[in-house]
Order: C-alpha cells, then structure tokens, then sequence
C-alpha cells in the first residue's frame, strides 16, 4: 500500500479496519474466481487490487452482501480484461494456456496421477480457451464457485436461461 492509500485507515480508525478485514476475508475467493477466468496470476492479482479500489470507494452501508458484491466487481473486471487481452492472445502462435499456480502444500491438485492430473488440466484449459468470456464467467461462477444460475444472472445481468 501506498502512504496515500494507507492515510485513510489511520484517520477512519475501526470502520476502515473493519473493512479492509472483511475484504481480506473474501481475498482468496476473488483470487480464485479472477483466476480461473484469466489464467494469469498476475492478472488475478491485478483484478484483485482493482476491486479494493472499487470496494473502499464502495458506500458499504448500501450493499447486503459483501461476498456477492465482491464477487460481481470480480466477474466484470475478469471480463474487461479478458475481451482486451483476447486481441493479444489471438496473435500468438501457439495454444494460450494459463500459468500454474501452486496449492499452500505445493501440489498441483488433489488427483493421484500426475499424468490424470495433466490431462484433465489440458481438457479443462483447451475448454475455457473455446468459451466466449461471458460463457467462461458463467461456467467457473457455477463449477468453481457452485453459484446457482439465477445468482450468476444477477451477477452477469443475463437471464437465468442464458445462465443455463
């Protein structure tokens, strides 16, 4: 953080406190949602700090619930970053596949084998490149984050049918 960023805290004392706790809580959930829809890391990262901005600019007392609030600012940065870089992936020659990311143990994953759990990676990231970004979006708030299609359609502003 910067001395400008980190001013505000000081002055607000608890409420400011209390907010930036309740965004740490969500962090790991927003890194994971920018995550599988980006493929980056970096970018996750990247959309993450954007959302803090959003968030601590945010009138608090107006939203309900934190997590779905976080969670839609996630998707819709997700996105613009996706239909920007999509004319920068076009130009690469070979398949664009989204850098690994290692778990707190180390591991890739819960799978046994390390040649499963390569395949399944490979159909998983083949999958997500042939998705629109908006059918990306929808697939890993459902998969990756089990929302319900009328949830994601609020997220998304679509219908629940185009959800399903």
């Amino acid at each position: 953080m910067t001395s400008e960023t980190a001013q505000p805290l000081a002055q607000d004392g608890g409420d400011a406190d209390a907010s930036a706790a309740e965004f740490t809580a969500h962090r790991p959930r927003m890194f994971g949602l920018a995550y599988r829809m980006l493929g980056s890391a970096e970018e996750a990262e990247d959309t993450v700090q954007d959302a803090y901005l959003r968030w601590s600019g945010a009138d608090r007392a107006a939203i309900d619930r934190p997590a779905a609030w976080l969670a839609t600012v996630v998707t819709r940065l997700s996105l613009n970053r996706l239909t920007s870089a999509r004319a920068q992936r076009e130009e690469y020659a070979g398949p664009w596949l989204p850098e690994p990311v290692l778990t707190r143990d180390g591991a890739l994953g819960p799978l046994e084998s390390a040649e499963r759990r390569d395949a399944v990676s490979t159909a998983l990231l083949v999958l997500l490149e042939r998705l629109t970004p908006t059918e990306r979006a929808v697939y890993v708030l459902r998969e990756a984050f089990a929302y319900s299609h009328r949830e994601i359609a609020g997220i998304l502003e679509l219908s629940e049918a185009n959800c399903r």
